[in-house]
């Protein structure tokens, strides 16, 4: 397989890759990050938090834990589609320094 065809193949993947990461990245950022740092772990029962939309959210211990369970399974999957995402930069990188070397 030559280094173009390499290549080809590393864009199509670093584009699905990316269409799957950005929309992960924006509700992370804009939903589930607001709603897990608007309730304190030592808030009482019953209080309510502000986001940073300025919209209330109900800090019960419920709500908190999901919240928290969220945002550890989305931080999760972000650092890895994100180390996924750097290692196909990185090889794609050097196939075509390494395919331009050889010219």
């Amino acid at each position: 397989m030559t280094a173009t065809h390499q290549l080809k193949i590393l864009r199509i993947i670093k584009i699905v890759l990316l269409i799957i990461f950005l929309p992960i990245l924006l509700f992370y950022l804009g939903i589930i990050l607001p709603e897990y740092l608007a309730c304190d772990k030592t808030m009482f029962e019953g209080q309510k938090g502000v986001d940073f939309w300025g919209s209330e959210i109900n800090c019960d211990c419920e709500n908190q834990e999901f919240g928290e369970a969220f945002f550890q399974m989305f931080s999760l999957i972000l650092s890895f589609l994100s180390v996924v995402l750097i290692l196909l930069f990185s090889v794609s990188y050097y196939i075509k320094n390494t395919s331009q070397a050889k010219r």
